[in-house]
């Protein structure tokens, strides 16, 4: 779901942000002026808040000045989705540096709670083929519609970020990986089955590989129960479930290898011209969501007349130019040397699995839920860095 609508879609978002601004602003001036408590910055939290800061402010005066000078036009409520979503970036810094442990506490709560809702409905979407009106699939033809959606706008955005939350959750509450192996062929069964329906190859295959990474044992262990569950239900139904489910294995296959469709091609394509923009746009970006006007000026029938970029990284580039799109992949290697440095492999693997999932979405922009997670992530290697201090200087 768009969560910043404007019109007829005025969302609570846009309602509540700026109490919640204010809220957590006083509670920030007063652990920090009154009662004068000690607020370390680490430094990937403050080269994090520069990146926003420059990412924003640089955006809104290309979008001003191409708007002035050369007559650009951009959508009101595409400016207002940017301010909204800058401020809720903000926001999260306020919550963190007012009460780390209950700003991770709430989230990690939250986030298990819309993992299971979030599947509840995914799965009665698979059955019932009914979505929201903001799912593309609201008013598709009927076969088209037992892809889950839940409150996103396409199959795709929702298996990203319900991907996102899959690896989150069993890095939170599994550190020490002594989850049972009935109770994670479960979640992997329930989590596969929704994201396979998804049609969502990128979200399948990071989910693949993020268990193979953390459990690989246990995933081969669930893989032969999975023969064998399949193996019993060969006997007890209908060879016409047998063959079904064998072209389903086949498609899937096809899926995997991204073979016999057209969108790999096309996605190179439109990353060439997303590439091709840097000199087009002289290095500084063409403004607020500019992207979809961009690809629609570029006379190319390779692109099948798709005219989203199916890149955050490529977005960033078309939009905000060249030293937003360095600064925005420095800041995610820093996250991974950081991490792997501090022998924190669980995080630096979610980290570089999230820049996968980035290049799922068709646009994911205002998916405000993929900067909350790189926002944690931010501050979960910020913490890393103030335990490694203290163990490095407790040693002495």
């Amino acid at each position: 779901m768009n969560a910043f609508g404007i019109g007829p879609n005025l969302y609570p978002l846009r309602l509540i942000l700026p109490i919640i601004i204010i809220y957590f602003s006083v509670l920030f001036f007063q652990k920090s002026i009154l009662l004068r408590k000690k607020i370390e910055v680490q430094p990937i939290l403050f080269f994090s808040l520069l990146f926003f800061l420059y990412y924003f402010s640089h955006t809104y005066i290309v979008s001003f000045l191409r708007h002035t000078l050369c007559g650009y036009n951009y959508e009101l409520n595409s400016i207002l989705n940017f301010t909204f979503l800058f401020g809720l970036i903000m926001t999260f810094f306020l919550t963190y540096l007012s009460n780390t442990k209950k700003f991770f506490k709430i989230f990690n709560c939250v986030t298990l709670l819309f993992y299971f809702l979030y599947g509840l409905y995914a799965s009665y979407e698979v059955i019932s083929g009914n979505h929201l009106p903001t799912s593309d699939l609201f008013d598709a033809p009927y076969w088209l519609r037992y892809s889950p959606t839940v409150v996103y706008y396409n199959s795709n955005d929702f298996a990203s970020i319900f991907t996102l939350m899959f690896m989150y959750l069993l890095s939170t509450y599994d550190k020490k990986k002594t989850l049972s192996i009935l109770w994670l062929f479960v979640m992997i069964f329930f989590h596969l089955i929704i994201v396979y329906y998804s049609q969502s190859r990128i979200s399948l295959l990071v989910s693949l590989l993020f268990l193979g990474f953390r459990y690989p044992f246990k995933l081969a262990y669930s893989s032969i129960l999975s023969v064998l569950i399949f193996l019993v239900g060969i006997t007890v139904f209908e060879p016409n479930w047998y063959m079904q489910f064998l072209d389903g294995l086949k498609e899937l296959k096809t899926d995997l290898l991204f073979s016999d469709r057209q969108s790999t091609s096309i996605r190179l394509n439109l990353y060439k011209h997303s590439i091709l923009s840097i000199f087009s746009s002289y290095g500084i970006g063409y403004g607020v969501d500019y992207s979809l006007q961009f690809f629609q000026s570029v006379n190319d029938p390779n692109l099948s007349h798709i005219i989203n970029p199916h890149s955050y990284l490529f977005e960033i580039l078309i939009n905000s130019g060249f030293i937003a799109f360095i600064a925005f992949i420095l800041l995610n290697i820093y996250l991974l040397i950081q991490n792997i440095f501090l022998k924190k492999y669980d995080l630096a693997i979610q980290v570089f699995m999230l820049n996968i999932l980035l290049f799922s979405s068709s646009s994911s922009l205002f998916i405000w839920t993929f900067y909350l997670f790189i926002f944690i992530y931010i501050c979960k290697t910020a913490q890393h860095q103030i335990k490694s201090k203290i163990n490095y200087y407790g040693n002495f």
